[in-house]
């Protein structure tokens, strides 16, 4: 049974590297997988936006497939960038909940995020010397990246959409032409039933990391198989969950009971749970128009666990409207470090 299906799209390519023979194998497929993934989203949000400027999204709706297994209750911004003719800087400003800036590569290694930063953003590659002042300091391994920011939104959406216009990018608006090595549909099809089949088995604590060889090649693919724009664990981790305590699988028309466990994330962090459909890893529409539940929108218990219902029509105690096979993934934003995340789910 399919536990995270496949999810995809047409994949628009600015350049191509030809493909000798000896290069069409999977070993080859699974190391260019996140780079294959990130130019394609990269290219489709070119189409209609400016390299080196921020777009946020607002809340993201379930009709929205720019990025699978997105947050609900989040303002994200997207900002594809190059620094190939130089290092580019991101301003920010101060926000009394959640705010991060992430910073992704094309390799999908993340050297750096920044929770509510307290400086500037300096981005640059190795050979580029820095400018005069006082930084948070990225050093690049490709030209290309994206700074990705998150805003937990708790019903202060004009707020939040003010904020969002003091973050800006200086510079970032260099070539965007990124190679991606073309493979056999036979190659991509076994490479692809290979992340399938491991995405419920892999340590979610393990998929991504700062920089090239920080995790394995087969966890990183299956992470950004997973969902794309990870985060290393230090500053979020992640919990897939997909059966109740008796291992059957969710479906669309039972009740489940999550307990989520208490003191996983710091005060300045939060917890999240966000169901998605497994035909296509994104959220899954209702009349509540509610797909998650935060520490932000739930009720904790006496003991500071908290209690989410995940059920059809979205009732219960903490309640997620379900609809139709789904899975769930639990964050933790600034997770206390060893906590057990483990998430009891008993069927009703």
């Amino acid at each position: 049974m399919t536990l995270v299906p496949r999810f995809i799209r047409p994949v628009a390519i600015l350049c191509f590297a030809s493909t000798a023979g000896a290069q069409d194998t999977v070993e080859n497929y699974i190391r260019e997988y996140p780079n294959q993934e990130q130019v394609r989203m990269m290219n489709a949000w070119l189409q209609e936006n400016e390299k080196g400027a921020f777009q946020f999204t607002g809340l993201v709706e379930p009709t929205d497939a720019t990025v699978v297994t997105p947050q609900a209750t989040v303002d994200y911004g997207y900002n594809w960038f190059s620094v190939s003719d130089g290092p580019a800087i991101i301003q920010t400003p101060r926000y009394e909940r959640f705010f991060s800036v992430s910073i992704f590569d094309m390799k999908h290694n993340v050297p750096g995020v920044f929770v509510n930063p307290e400086k500037p953003i300096l981005l640059r590659r190795p050979d580029q010397p820095a400018p005069e002042g006082d930084f948070h300091e990225v050093v690049m391994e490709t030209d290309q990246g994206i700074a990705f920011t998150r805003m937990v939104v708790v019903d202060n959406m004009d707020e939040v959409r003010a904020l969002s216009r003091e973050i800006v990018m200086d510079g970032g608006k260099g070539d965007m032409t990124r190679n991606v090595q073309r493979f056999s549909l036979e190659i991509e099809e076994r490479a692809l039933n290979i992340f399938e089949a491991i995405v419920p088995l892999v340590d979610t604590d393990k998929l991504f990391g700062q920089v090239s060889g920080d995790v394995g090649e087969l966890h990183l693919a299956a992470g950004v198989f997973q969902g794309q724009l990870g985060t290393p664990s230090h500053v979020v981790r992640y919990g897939l969950l997909v059966t109740d305590n008796d291992g059957q699988f969710f479906n669309g028309t039972d009740t489940y009971v999550l307990t989520v466990p208490a003191g996983i994330v710091h005060d300045y962090g939060y917890y999240s749970i966000t169901i998605y459909g497994t035909d296509n890893k994104l959220l899954i529409p209702n009349e509540l128009n509610r797909y998650d539940r935060t520490t932000y929108s739930s009720e904790p218990n006496p003991d500071g666990t908290y209690t989410v219902t995940l059920s059809p029509d979205g009732s219960g105690t903490n309640g997620i409207p379900t609809r139709k096979p789904f899975y769930a993934v639990l964050r933790a934003y600034v997770p206390v470090s060893g906590a057990d995340l483990t998430v009891s789910v008993e069927k009703q």
